[in-house]
């Protein structure tokens, strides 16, 4: 947002023709330099804003690196189902095992 200070409005002399011109130079000197400040304000923000938007774009290449695919999922799936049957039916050995010792421990005998 510009902000214009110290321009000469009301008092713009008329009369001298030089006096007038000194005040219009400095009135467009002030108006530069708030275009400056402004354009300054923007680039600084712009640089800010492309450094999140790099930042946003580090982080979606770090989900893709990490992220699993369709059928990792799905051998995940079938090797979890498969223990959880095992454990289900009781044929998962080393399960059982450690359910069994838990039990005997909980009732003091080992």
């Amino acid at each position: 947002m510009i902000i214009l200070k110290e321009l000469h409005t009301d008092d713009l002399s008329m009369n001298s023709g030089k006096l007038f011109r000194e005040q219009m130079v400095e009135n467009f000197k002030v108006i530069e330099q708030a275009i400056n400040d402004e354009s300054d304000q923007r680039s600084e923000g712009d640089n800010n804003l492309q450094g999140e938007i790099d930042k946003a774009n580090q982080r979606c290449d770090s989900l893709e690196n990490t992220r699993a695919t369709h059928d990792e999922v799905h051998a995940a799936k079938d090797t979890w189902k498969a223990k959880i049957e095992h454990v289900a039916l009781g044929t998962d050995y080393e399960t059982v095992e450690k359910a069994v010792e838990q039990i005997l421990q909980k009732k003091g005998l080992i």
